[in-house]
């Protein structure tokens, strides 16, 4: 019983160490939160474990030296940094409408919160990266102490910490919708530059 409340402890630290960094699915969260509200982080949150789950078992199943190919991490990064800078461009044009007094969803019909969590996470090679070293070690601890059926069993343990961060930031960021026409453009101005910034590192990392 110690063993196991203590793995599933070391589950919940290591997690913690991705989930509740900053990067790219946190700021669109908190981006298509202010029109959804915690919806919109729930969702997104969905769409990171349609590519997250099916990762695990890869790794689980021996399959990890993929995610140590440099050049398959290039490529990533590259396609990554691109996606955030359209993603970027597409919020500026919303930002454009809030100033203008307008109230169009561009940015929700062009990518919904499902899909933008997906491809947030597959094309994030942060992402790729922590699995390939502090979640490897977290898979390589469970499979010794009850191999791939407790990699799945334990598996909520270790993904109900996007639902409850992405859901939060995006309820905040719903909340602060109130506050007015400029303090909202000010918010996404923000964010559109952290995601530009992202992007453009992404774009960078993959050429070096």
């Amino acid at each position: 019983m110690w063993n196991m409340l203590h793995l599933i402890a070391e589950i919940v630290l290591i997690t913690s160490s991705g989930a509740l960094s900053p990067g790219p699915l946190t700021f669109s969260a908190i981006i298509l939160g202010m029109r959804r509200g915690w919806k919109a982080g729930f969702m997104e949150a969905i769409g990171h474990t349609l590519f997250e789950f099916p990762l695990v078992i890869v790794i689980a199943l021996g399959l990890s030296e993929v995610l140590k190919n440099r050049e398959a991490l290039r490529i990533v990064g590259a396609v990554g940094g691109f996606a955030l800078i359209v993603f970027a461009l597409l919020m500026a044009l919303d930002l454009m409408n809030v100033l203008k007094g307008e109230d169009k969803k561009i940015v929700e019909v062009k990518s919904g919160p499902v899909l933008t969590g997906l491809l947030f996470t597959a094309l994030n090679p942060y992402f790729l990266v922590w699995w390939a070293s502090a979640g490897l070690k977290l898979i390589a601890d469970i499979m010794l102490y009850g191999g791939l059926i407790l990699v799945i069993a334990l598996y909520p343990v270790h993904v109900w910490m996007d639902y409850a961060w992405l859901s939060a930031v995006a309820y905040l960021s719903s909340r602060g919708r109130s506050l007015g026409r400029n303090i909202q453009a000010l918010i996404m101005l923000i964010f559109i530059v952290i995601l530009l910034y992202y992007g453009v590192k992404f774009l960078f990392n993959s050429l070096i």
